[in-house]
């Protein structure tokens, strides 16, 4: 086992010190597939993201009766709150209410003298739910809540961004599949060209009476090496490129939210791409070496 094993190694690194112009460009197209695929990832990550962004700010506002007592705003508070797809609940007293009115005019400070000491702002309660698709249902919900007067959130807002998020969905998901599917390609012909231009080695191995685990073995192991460089290669430029964008994106356009590359999503790319890389060798060799053995 061990002298196999050495072989193997030994034969693999031979293998690819010998055709080093074909290994070179061989994992360097394998990268850029990979390249393509890691950014197609990001890009993905980062619509979900947005759309995760906008969809948390959407709010709803449920207006209070202005009599409402203390004990039957607290009883209102504890419905909303076990209301399902309810992420967040504030409430905003009048007095709250007042204060924002005032910020919200300070340069106009004019309009607001008509109304003297008299506070003719209602008690509100602000919600924000799990999902844009859940708004529709918790208005509903709020406005059965006796005590409720008036529901107001923004119905077309929602039910377009309800849409978009349904598009980002699949719009990511086919992004990532067809770029996917255009690396296994490339890679696969990449692989497919390194052994044809070794096809004379193998028809040798094989009239010296070479079994073909014994020649695939080190074909194998190279596709797994190449494939594992072309996945570093395409995933640091990826990376690379990426933060390069988000700090460009967000020194211009500093509205638009944007993901920051931290540790979690990097290993999440690089997975992907290590993985694909690997499979891909793998089956690159498998399937290129078929005309020349019995597999």
């Amino acid at each position: 086992m061990k002298s196999w094993s050495g072989y193997l190694f030994s034969e693999t690194w031979k293998s690819i010190w010998r055709n080093k112009a074909s290994s070179l460009l061989s994992a360097f197209t394998t990268g850029f597939a990979l390249f393509l695929l890691g950014m197609s990832f990001l890009v993905s990550v980062n619509l979900r993201f947005i759309f995760s962004t906008v969809e948390q700010q959407m709010e709803i506002q449920a207006y209070l009766k202005k009599d409402i007592s203390e004990s039957e705003t607290s009883k209102i508070l504890e419905i909303v709150k076990n209301t399902g797809g309810v992420r967040e609940v504030n409430y905003v007293s009048k007095e709250k209410a007042l204060e924002e009115l005032k910020a919200m005019f300070r340069d106009k400070a004019s309009v607001l003298d008509t109304l003297g000491d008299e506070n003719p702002l209602p008690a509100s309660i602000r919600v924000r739910t799990e999902k844009v698709e859940d708004i529709p249902r918790v208005v509903g919900e709020l406005k059965k809540i006796p005590g409720v007067v008036d529901v107001i959130y923004q119905e077309e807002v929602s039910r377009r961004l309800a849409s978009v998020g349904r598009a980002i969905q699949i719009v990511s998901f086919g992004g990532v599949v067809i770029v996917g599917f255009v690396a296994v390609m490339v890679i696969g012909n990449s692989i497919r060209l390194t052994i044809y231009s070794r096809r004379h080695e193998i028809s040798i191995m094989k009239l010296v009476g070479a079994t073909d685990g014994f020649i695939l073995g080190p074909f194998l192991l190279e596709g797994i090496v190449l494939g594992v460089l072309g996945s570093l290669v395409g995933s640091g430029f990826a990376a690379g490129l990426y933060v390069w964008i988000v700090q460009r994106v967000g020194s211009v356009l500093p509205f638009i939210p944007m993901l920051r590359l931290d540790f979690d999503v990097l290993c999440d790319m690089l997975g992907i791409v290590l993985v694909t890389g690997v499979m891909v060798g793998m089956a690159g060799s498998v399937f290129s070496l078929r005309r020349h053995l019995r597999i």
